[in-house]
C-alpha cells in the first residue's frame, strides 16, 4: 500500500488493546479495508479484528481470502438470510474481540451516507456491560506522480449500553465519523424514538 499511499495515522492509543470493541468505519473506497486494518494493527495495537462485509467478497473467485482475513459476509438486500453471520459477529464482539462494521453499508466517496441502524443494533445487541464503540475516519488527498496521501483517524471510544437509544447513539457516531473524515453529515437527528433496545431486535435483520 505504501507504493501508492503516503499513510498517516492519528489517534494511537484511543482504542482499548483488549476486550470487546465495536469499530464504526467510514467507507470512502475499497482501499479503506487494508488501510484501516493496518492502522488498527499498529496504532490500535490489536490483531483480533473481524469485519462485516458484503457477501460478494465471499465469491469463489476470491478463494476465501477475505473470509480468512476475518470477513463475515452479509446479504445487504436480504439481511435475514445472513442472520447466522450477524449472530456470529455479535458473539465475537461479546467474547472480547474487535468487530468492524461500515454503517453506511456501501461506498460514499467524499461525502457521508446515512448510517444504517438495524445492522449496528443487531451486532451490538444488548451488552450486559457497556461496550466501547470507536469511529475511524479516512481522508484522501492527491499528490504528485499518482500517489495519494491518506490520513486515518481513530477517535476516542464511547460506551454503548443496554439502555442507550441505538438511533440517537449511531447518529452521534456518524457526526463524529464525519468530523474524523473532514466531511459533513447532512442527515437530521432522528426524532420521536423510544429510548432503549426494542424487544424485537433479533427479528429486524
Amino acid at each position: 500500500m505504501r507504493l501508492k499511499y503516503s499513510i498517516k495515522v492519528e489517534g494511537a492509543g484511543n482504542f482499548p488493546e483488549t476486550g470487546p470493541l465495536l469499530v464504526l468505519a467510514k467507507h470512502q473506497r475499497l482501499d479503506d479495508i487494508p488501510l484501516g486494518l493496518g492502522a488498527l494493527n499498529t496504532a490500535g495495537r490489536r490483531r483480533d479484528h473481524w469485519c462485516v462485509m458484503k457477501d460478494a467478497l465471499a465469491a469463489p473467485h476470491f478463494f476465501g481470502f477475505f473470509l480468512k482475513c476475518g470477513g463475515m459476509p452479509i446479504n445487504r438486500r436480504e439481511a435475514i438470510k445472513s442472520k447466522g453471520w450477524l449472530l456470529f459477529a455479535r458473539h465475537r464482539l461479546h467474547e472480547g474481540n474487535a468487530v468492524v462494521i461500515f454503517p453506511e453499508q456501501t461506498f460514499f466517496p467524499n461525502k457521508m451516507g446515512k448510517g444504517k441502524v438495524p445492522g449496528f443494533r443487531f451486532v451490538a445487541g444488548r451488552p450486559e456491560q457497556p461496550i466501547p464503540v470507536g469511529c475511524v475516519g479516512f481522508s484522501y488527498q492527491k499528490l504528485r506522480f499518482g500517489r495519494v496521501k491518506v490520513t486515518v483517524r481513530l477517535g476516542k471510544t464511547t460506551p454503548y449500553g443496554p439502555h442507550d437509544d441505538a438511533e440517537h447513539f449511531l447518529h452521534d457516531r456518524m457526526l463524529e465519523m464525519a468530523e474524523l473524515s473532514s466531511l459533513q453529515y447532512p442527515h437530521p437527528r432522528p426524532e420521536g424514538r423510544a429510548a432503549g433496545p426494542r424487544d424485537d431486535d433479533d427479528d429486524e435483520m
